[in-house]
């Protein structure tokens, strides 16, 4: 079977949350434009947002606020905390619960943002991944930035239809 039999057998709309990873969001200081920017997007596409939280860059915020989130969605997209400073933990804390990795995704994103931004490309570390337990879920890391998340939303609304057909298969 072909990608486009694939794609036709999947999904047509799915529930999805949303936690964006930010010290200034979540103490009120910083408008959380690419959270609402995911939303916005995916409603668009008939998608049912069930889930949304600003947390810290913090280890134990990011995991209770994701593991509220698998409780009610198909899919959960993180913005923010996926770089190399110091408070950047949304990988670290999210990557071992992965059943799969999705290193695809964030080799795709990276080729697209390197086709924007150039070598700071490197600098990403957005990923994806499989999340099993009563059903498998998708998750997306994604970084902060505006720009960044209209870059991997371009990715997700073509695939993740796709990809939570095979996750469930």
């Amino acid at each position: 079977m072909g990608v486009k039999e694939h794609k036709a057998k999947a999904p047509k709309t799915f529930k999805f949350a949303v936690i964006t990873v930010s010290d200034k969001g979540s103490q009120g200081k910083r408008e959380d434009l690419s959270g609402y920017y995911i939303i916005e997007e995916l409603k668009k596409a008939g998608n049912e947002n069930v889930y949304y939280k600003i947390v810290p860059d913090e280890k134990l915020s990011i995991l209770k606020a994701l593991l509220e989130a698998l409780e009610k969605a198909d899919v959960v997209i993180t913005t923010g905390g996926t770089g190399i400073t110091r408070r950047d933990v949304t990988i670290e804390t999210i990557r071992p619960l992965f059943d799969k990795e999705l290193v695809g995704f964030g080799e795709i994103f990276r080729l697209k943002s390197y086709e924007e931004v150039g070598t700071a490309a490197v600098l990403s570390r957005a990923t994806a991944g499989i999340i099993r337990d009563k059903e498998s879920k998708v998750v997306f890391c994604l970084p902060g930035s505006l720009n960044a998340v209209k870059t991997a939303m371009e990715i997700i609304k073509h695939e993740a239809y796709h990809i939570l057909k095979h996750a469930r298969e």
